[in-house]
């Protein structure tokens, strides 16, 4: 029976430990001022984004925000000097600034949301050309990778709102109608929002379209890797009406569907076209498409945007991400803090490769957790234990005075 205990021991000093081989962190290249830090993620650091945290050389836990939709609240600015009419060519146009709140700057929120009110005739499909001013000279016209377009094709779909970077404080915006007829632009309002994914992707990765055979007008897109999905540029085989792709994620009929709003087209007679096509962020390796019958994709482009984190730096200071066990926690919340332009001021650190982490804390198990793996043994040896003094009770000779 000693030795029995002495092996209980043993195994409860096992089940003890703190494996630290799992830890590992990643040094992040300082930065050149003070303020606040952006720190994109690459594929790998997305995958684990869960337990993750920032510390300084000597260990201490950094607060840190995970970039995100809504991250800061939406702000209604008024607008001065609206003026709405149409243009020598007869274009609807609207020309406008904005007037910020008190202790405001421009690019206070990283992009604008223009909600139109639109007097015509459906259907109708406008692209949208945006020209802003900045603090001195004349007015900048945007040049979007792809088209800007204001659409009402009731009941297949409607658009009348636009995102734009928020870099000027007057714009000036032109309705090149390419189907149907918008009469005029009868009002319109701004708000000032934080929309990470209404920015340019950071990658836009070409995948072969793979026809699905157990599926009609189904094709597969594969990435190389699982990434955090934010969209989609199809080009699609002309002519094709404005349509809405059916996407899912996965690779099953039965597969979670995609929500998205735009509509995609190729009109080469009416000199327009629509490609991109911005979904809800998503980490996914395999996409189905769905489109109707008739139609067929050219080619295709998957939209990626990491995530991004953000946290106040010193000039100078050393900092590392920590990977691989438990977060270390930073007392308070910045998200009481307002945003600074901070996903498009500084030029963004970068990490470095993995090193083991000396600072990292492994995961903490419950006692029942930890001990888990090990019951069967311990129950095993339990019942060698009883097994052996039941024999040595059932040896021992009887008493002959009985």
């Amino acid at each position: 029976m000693k030795r029995a205990a002495f092996l209980l021991l043993i195994l409860g000093l096992a089940c003890a430990r703190e494996d630290r081989g799992a830890l590992n962190r990643r040094p992040i290249s300082a930065a050149a001022h003070n303020g606040w830090a952006r720190l994109p993620l690459d594929a790998d650091t997305q995958r684990h984004l869960k337990g993750v945290w920032i510390g300084d050389g000597r260990g201490r836990s950094i607060p840190f925000l995970v970039a995100r939709e809504g991250l800061w609240e939406s702000r209604s600015l008024p607008m001065e000097g609206l003026l709405t009419g149409r243009d020598a060519e007869g274009h609807p146009t609207a020309e406008f600034s904005l007037k910020l709140p008190q202790g405001w700057t421009v690019g206070e929120r990283e992009s604008l949301r223009l909600d139109f009110d639109l007097e015509g005739r459906a259907p109708w499909v406008a692209q949208v050309k945006a020209e802003r001013q900045r603090e001195a000279g004349g007015l900048i016209a945007y040049d979007p990778v792809a088209p800007l377009h204001l659409y009402d094709l009731s009941p297949s779909g409607r658009r009348v709102s636009l995102d734009l970077p928020w870099d000027g404080q007057r714009y000036r915006l032109t309705l090149l109608v390419s189907q149907g007829e918008v009469l005029r632009i009868r009002g319109l309002s701004a708000h000032a929002q934080t929309r990470p994914e209404a920015l340019e992707a950071e990658l836009a990765l070409d995948v072969a379209l793979v026809a699905d055979p157990t599926r009609p007008c189904t094709w597969r897109l594969t990435l190389p890797d699982t990434e955090r999905v934010v969209g989609l540029d199809l080009l699609l085989a002309p002519p094709t009406a404005p349509l809405r792709p059916v996407i899912r994620i996965g690779e099953s009929e039965a597969d979670h569907g995609w929500a998205g709003g735009d509509l995609v087209w190729n009109l080469p007679a009416l000199n327009t076209k629509s490609s991109r096509f911005a979904l809800a962020p998503v980490e996914a390796k395999t996409l189905t498409l769905t489109l109707p019958e008739g139609a067929a994709p050219i080619s295709a482009r998957i939209l990626v945007r990491r995530q991004t984190l953000l946290f106040p730096a010193e000039a100078g200071q050393d900092y590392a991400l920590h990977l691989g066990g438990e977060a270390k926690s930073a007392p308070g919340n910045l998200g009481a803090l307002p945003s600074i332009r901070t996903l498009a001021a500084t030029a963004p650190l970068s990490l470095s490769p993995r090193e083991p982490d000396d600072q990292g804390l492994p995961h903490r198990e419950s006692s029942d957790q930890r001990a888990r793996p090990w019951m069967p043994w311990v129950a095993g040896l339990a019942l060698l234990g009883l097994g052996w003094t039941a024999w040595r009770l059932l040896r021992q000779p009887e008493d002959p005075s009985a």
